[in-house]
């Protein structure tokens, strides 16, 4: 049998804590026990690591570069012994799964569809927390389901596209009627709300209608597809978004398609989910039901 190489508990926990704060006294708060036990934790660690662990600053502690990977995975552990605690604590009690994806995503798209999910796993509580896209893929390692659009690899985990996307030129009714929008051609000099970042969008949208794309489209820029959506229900242009973000807006009448085709491929929709510890089934399940979730594309 193999001997462990094992820290005590205490030092581990007070770590994690610290790692997660950034702080030493957030951390104390956490765990109910005074700064100067959390700073003693943490030498007794070090001591054991044979070497430092943290950069002490003015405002906090910052992690050094090679104590962030063992960092995600004490937290990873400490989690699968918290879930499997309390697995065997009280069997009965809801399963938490813990979920995280882009805000956009949450509003518009996921929080509208889980009660359907409630009502598929009664005893599942999904927690769901949000990053900016930007950042998304540094999330907290703790997140048993990322929720994405794009792939992304990851030791023990396996990403799923779930749901094929497309983007489509949306206004309000009030634009339409107002501008006359009827068909391709009459998008041509009004307002088209553009993407930072996606700015070949309607060039090409442009190309698969066989239109010649103006050298300079007008209209605004933001920097997300939600922020540009928002835009067009309020009547300054006409945006093209990804369906997945206004399939609500468009059933609810707050947008309109002034016509149906043609639509620009999109990135699709993307979890990425642990299949290493204890929720590892329930996370399959809630990434099959997210398979289900495909209504409106017609």
């Amino acid at each position: 049998m193999v001997k462990r190489t094992l820290p005590p508990l205490k030092t581990l926990r007070a770590f994690e804590a610290a790692a997660r704060h950034a702080n030493f006294t957030a951390a104390a708060d956490e765990l109910s026990i005074t700064h100067s036990a959390v700073s003693q934790q943490i030498r007794l660690l070090e001591e054991f690591l044979d070497g430092p662990l943290f950069a002490r600053e003015a405002r906090g502690v910052v992690l050094l570069p090679h104590a962030r990977e063992y960092f995600l995975e004490v937290q990873t552990c400490l989690d699968r012994i918290s879930a499997a605690t309390q697995t065997v604590k009280s069997p009965h009690a809801p399963r938490i799964l813990r979920v995280c994806t882009t805000p956009s995503l949450a509003m518009k798209w996921l929080i509208p569809r889980l009660a359907d999910f409630q009502d598929w796993e009664p005893r599942v509580d999904v927690q769901l927390s949000t990053v900016n896209s930007r950042f998304i893929e540094q999330a907290d390692a703790a997140n048993d389901v990322l929720i994405m659009r794009w792939p992304l690899q990851r030791a023990e985990q396996t990403c799923v596209r779930f749901l094929d996307d497309f983007l489509v030129p949306v206004a309000s009714p009030r634009f339409i009627k107002k501008q006359g929008v009827r068909k391709p051609a009459d998008c041509l000099g009004l307002p088209l709300l553009q993407v930072s970042g996606c700015m070949d969008d309607w060039p090409h949208w442009f190309g698969l209608t066989g239109l010649e794309v103006p050298p300079q489209l007008p209209g605004p820029v933001f920097d997300h597809h939600f922020l540009s959506a928002q835009a067009a229900m309020n009547d300054l242009g006409i945006a093209l978004a990804p369906w997945c973000l206004v399939e609500d807006d468009i059933q609810s009448g707050r947008l309109q398609l002034p016509f149906d085709q043609p639509r620009l491929t999109g990135a699709g929709l993307y979890a990425l989910f642990k299949t290493e510890n204890p929720v590892a089934a329930t996370a399959r399940r809630f990434v099959d039901w997210l398979g289900t979730q495909k209504g409106g594309q017609t």
